[in-house]
């Protein structure tokens, strides 16, 4: 029996992309915060922000949004989280710092850690955050 290769072949490409798409390597999957290495890239990515603003005050995370990962050349963590201006101002060496109450103190913001643990690398690629 002869197939007919010009079904055949666009049959076979839809089947590939529909399975690349569901969790092969280099795809972008939700992450767990219970993981410690997760934790540690986000506690990271705060302090960063942190060192980048012009802001006289500490800000902190206030809600996980989202958390995404993705294999590349080590991992990519890609964080959507709500951040709370404090009342603590930097360079202090308070460690419990309550938030300000004014809504206009607080940020959206994205968050991409690219981390390899092998290297001692990791980085902040991305810091993108709205009011």
């Amino acid at each position: 029996m002869l197939m007919n290769w010009k079904i055949v072949v666009p049959l076979l490409a839809v089947a590939f992309i529909v399975t690349s798409a569901a969790g092969t390597p280099g795809g972008v999957v939700d992450a767990d915060m219970k993981d410690q290495t997760t934790r540690d890239a986000l506690q990271f990515a705060v302090a960063e922000y942190n060192k980048r603003t012009n802001d006289l005050y500490v800000w902190q995370m206030a809600k996980v949004v989202k958390v995404q990962k993705q294999v590349v050349a080590g991992m990519n963590y890609i964080f959507t989280v709500q951040m709370a201006r404090t009342l603590c101002r930097k360079g202090g060496l308070e460690k419990d710092c309550a938030v300000h109450h004014d809504p206009a103190a607080t940020n959206q913001c994205t968050f991409e850690v690219w981390s390899r643990p092998w290297l001692g690398a990791i980085q902040l690629t991305k810091n993108d955050c709205q009011p």
